[in-house]
């Protein structure tokens, strides 16, 4: 094979191996959606349970013991979201949507420029536009979800079957994945895998603590300022928060709403609150991400618009993963050999 693609160096012939794989990968989720589905999941229960892991080992658990303790930990508040919280949200939701209607139809807003006119009514074509925007995207959210809820079964029950022989046989993968190229190039291979697994780690690891300290803070929050949508509020910090940059501004616009009922000063304390909480979280994300991969905030948004375009809204949860991967493709196989030129 070497010789018939007349590689010149292993380093080519690498880049070729992984980039075929990558292709096909590819190819694969686009044509069927519920690989992909199951690919993500399992990816980042892969990488929490790890995480999970990582915490026990610092009361020195063994690492087997620890990972068994993690998966156990993982499952469990897995299976009480899923059997507990969600029916919880079901009940929230009807609340939920009718505070944000009553926000529009009493124009909540407008109490807060009785002493500018011009002002009051151009926030109000705002809001205006707004509005419509939103009872959109809040009608695609559910229709994805019913239209969902059968492949979302059958995307679980894999996904943790996967998760659980991957955590199992983590070490019996990692060697085994090498084995699908050619001898000569597995060293760099290995080193290329080693590089993009602890990037996708870091990733998963600052985003998952990010979403999980937004969730309970908000849940807080929203229980002295929102008892009636607390928990349906908070889960939407957590699931948004897991979108890099971009799913703060989804997050954002039913607390802005919501604070509008407050009087000016629950709306300030509320959104300030709000401000501090992400300002500290952004700074460490970005920290952690050039700690592993020196990749620009900017290239994050250009991704997750692009790859959700291709692949829906899994494709948000996808998206930075996949650029961490082309990334280090980039520096480890692209780059050097433009640096020459």
């Amino acid at each position: 094979m070497n010789k018939i693609l007349n590689f010149d160096n292993p380093r080519k012939m690498a880049a070729f191996y992984v980039g075929v794989y990558a292709l096909v990968l590819i190819i694969l989720f686009i044509l069927f959606k519920t690989i992909l589905n199951i690919f993500v999941f399992t990816l980042i229960s892969v990488l929490i349970i790890n995480l999970i892991a990582k915490f026990f080992g610092l009361f020195k658990v063994r690492y087997k013991v620890a990972l068994i303790l993690a998966m156990f930990v993982y499952f469990v508040v897995l299976i009480y979201g899923i059997i507990l919280i969600i029916p919880a949200i079901t009940e929230q939701l009807g609340n939920f949507i009718k505070t944000i209607n009553n926000v529009f139809e009493t124009k909540a807003w407008e109490s807060y420029f009785e002493n500018n006119p011009s002002l009051s009514e151009g926030v109000t074509d705002i809001m205006g536009w707004i509005q419509p925007k939103l009872t959109d995207l809040t009608n695609y959210i559910l229709e994805t979800i019913a239209k969902g809820t059968p492949s979302f079964f059958t995307t679980l029950f894999y996904s943790i079957l996967l998760t659980i022989y991957l955590v199992l046989y983590s070490s019996w993968f990692g060697k085994s994945l090498p084995s699908l190229f050619p001898n000569s190039i597995r060293r760099i291979i290995e080193e290329f895998l080693t590089k993009v697994y602890l990037a996708l780690s870091g990733f998963v690891d600052v985003v998952f603590i990010n979403a999980l300290i937004t969730a309970v803070v908000f849940y807080i929050i929203s229980s002295f300022y929102f008892p009636n949508v607390a928990i349906i509020l908070s889960f939407w910090a957590g699931v948004t928060n897991l979108i890099p940059i971009v799913g703060v501004i989804f997050e954002y616009i039913p607390v802005f709403l919501f604070s509008l009922t407050l009087g000016l000063k629950g709306f300030i304390i509320v959104n300030i609150l709000v401000v501090l909480i992400h300002l500290g979280l952004f700074i460490v994300f970005v920290n952690v991400m050039k700690m592993h991969l020196n990749i620009n905030p900017v290239l994050m948004i250009i991704a997750i618009i692009v790859v959700s375009q291709i692949f829906g809204i899994v494709g948000i949860f996808f998206a930075v993963p996949l650029l961490i991967f082309v990334s280090a493709y980039w520096d480890e196989f692209v780059k050097p050999s433009f640096e020459k030129q």
